[in-house]
C-alpha cells in the first residue's frame, strides 16, 4: 500500500522534485528510435520497472496525461520507460512491426543496470493495450515480463467497428447505447477504406478523414466537439463527387446534421472490418489471447467512448483463466471524456475504492 499512497500523491499532486526524466532510445533492429524514461529522485537502488505503451494518439510519449502516470508510477519506486512508436504518433496502424517494438522495448529496458530484470511490466493504453495482449502470446517478450496490464483494450474487432459507426455494444444479451467517439472511425477507415472492395477511388476521402484525426490529436480537443464542423465543411467541399461526399457524411457528420443512417453505418463497419482482418490479422488479439504467457490486469472506463468496455469483459473471458488477476470496469478515468458525471458522493468513493484496489494490484504485479 504504500506505494499506491506515493502514486496517488505524485498523480493527484505533481511534485516536479519527485521524479527525473531523462531522453534515451532503444533499437528496432537497425532503427534508433526514441523513448523517455523516469526515475523516482535521489533513489540509488536497482527498482522494478515497467514498459508504458501510448496507442494512436499524436502526442505520443509527449501526452500530459500519459506523461503524469509515469511520473506517477515512478514516484512509487519503479523505473518506467516510455517508448515512442512512430508509426502510432503517425496514426498509421501497422501492426505487424508492434510484437518485435513491444519485444525491443521491454529488452531495452530489462537490460538496464538500474532495473530488476525479473520484475518488469508492461502497461499499454488503448490500441497499445490489445498490441500488449498480442506481444505477451509470443513466449519470447512473454519471458522477459512479470506480467501486463491492458487498459481500455479491444478483443473483438469487428464489434469495435460496429460501435465505432452506430454507438451501439452489447454483452451478454443487453445492449448499450453511447455516443460514438469519431477518431477511431476517422483512423480506421482514413486506413483501410480504399483497400474495400468497391471503395478503391475513396482515397480522397481517406485522406480527409485522416487529415481530421491528425487535426484533433494535434489540438487536443475531442473529435466530437463542435469546433470541428468548419473544418469538416471545408474538407468536403474538396471532395469532387457525390458519392465521395456521402460517404464522407456517414463518417464525419457535423453535429447540427441528423444523425447518419444506422444500417448504412452498420454495413460499412462489416466492409471495413473484412478489409482491416483481410490485410492487417494481427489487428484482433482473440486468436491469441488463449496462448498469453504472463499475468493480466485488465480495466476499463465504464463511459468509453471509443473502444466500448464490453471488450475488456470479452478480453477476460478469452484469456486463460489461471492468469487473469483482475478485470475491473471504472467510472473513472474514460478513455475519452474524463470521469463519468452524476456518480454523486457515494458512488464517487465506491469508484475511488475501486481504483485505489486496482493500483494496489497493478503496482504489485512486478
Amino acid at each position: 500500500m504504500p506505494s499506491t499512497l506515493k502514486f496517488l500523491r505524485q498523480y493527484l499532486r505533481p511534485a516536479d522534485n519527485a521524479t527525473t526524466v531523462s531522453e534515451t532510445y532503444y533499437m528496432r533492429g537497425d532503427e534508433r528510435l526514441p523513448a523517455s524514461v523516469y526515475r523516482p529522485v535521489n533513489d540509488k537502488r536497482v527498482l522494478p520497472a515497467w514498459v508504458v505503451l501510448h496507442g494512436l494518439t499524436r502526442t505520443a510519449r509527449a501526452h500530459p496525461s500519459l506523461q503524469k502516470f509515469a511520473s506517477a508510477v515512478a514516484s512509487a519506486g519503479n523505473v518506467v520507460m516510455v517508448p515512442e512508436i512512430p508509426e502510432w504518433r503517425d496514426l498509421r496502424i501497422e501492426p505487424a512491426i508492434a510484437v518485435a517494438t513491444i519485444h525491443d522495448a521491454v529488452r531495452a529496458l530489462q537490460s538496464r543496470d538500474d532495473v530488476r530484470h525479473e520484475h518488469v511490466g508492461l502497461f499499454g493504453f488503448s490500441f497499445g493495450a490489445t498490441q500488449s495482449l498480442i506481444a505477451v502470446a509470443d513466449e519470447r517478450t512473454a519471458g522477459l515480463l512479470a506480467g501486463v496490464a491492458a487498459w481500455g483494450g479491444f478483443c473483438d474487432l469487428r464489434r469495435v467497428f460496429r460501435f465505432g459507426l452506430t454507438g451501439s455494444h452489447e454483452i451478454d444479451g443487453k445492449t448499450y447505447e453511447t455516443p460514438p467517439d469519431p477518431y477511431g472511425s476517422w483512423i480506421m477507415a482514413g486506413h483501410y477504406l480504399p483497400h474495400v472492395p468497391g471503395y478503391e477511388d475513396m482515397t480522397s476521402v481517406a485522406e480527409e478523414l485522416h487529415g481530421l484525426a491528425i487535426e484533433a490529436g494535434e489540438r487536443r480537443i475531442y473529435a466530437w466537439e463542435p469546433i470541428f464542423d468548419e473544418s469538416k465543411r471545408i474538407r468536403r467541399a474538396r471532395l469532387k463527387h457525390d458519392e465521395h461526399r456521402k460517404l464522407f457524411d456517414l463518417l464525419a457528420p457535423e453535429t447540427t446534421k441528423p444523425k447518419p443512417d444506422p444500417e448504412r453505418g452498420l454495413q460499412l463497419a462489416e466492409e471495413l472490418a473484412d478489409t482491416a482482418l483481410r490485410m492487417d490479422p494481427l489487428l484482433e488479439p482473440r486468436p491469441y489471447l488463449p496462448h498469453v504467457r504472463t499475468p493480466v490486469l485488465l480495466a476499463h472506463g465504464r463511459d468509453d467512448r471509443l473502444i466500448p468496455f464490453t471488450e475488456t469483459i470479452r478480453l477476460s473471458r478469452e484469456l486463460p483463466p489461471a492468469l487473469v488477476r483482475s478485470r475491473t470496469i471504472t467510472a473513472l478515468f474514460q478513455h475519452s471524456g474524463g470521469t463519468a458525471s452524476g456518480l454523486g458522493p457515494m458512488g464517487t468513493a465506491t469508484e475511488g475504492a475501486r481504483f485505489v484496489s486496482l493500483l494496489h494490484r497493478v503496482l504489485g504485479l512486478v
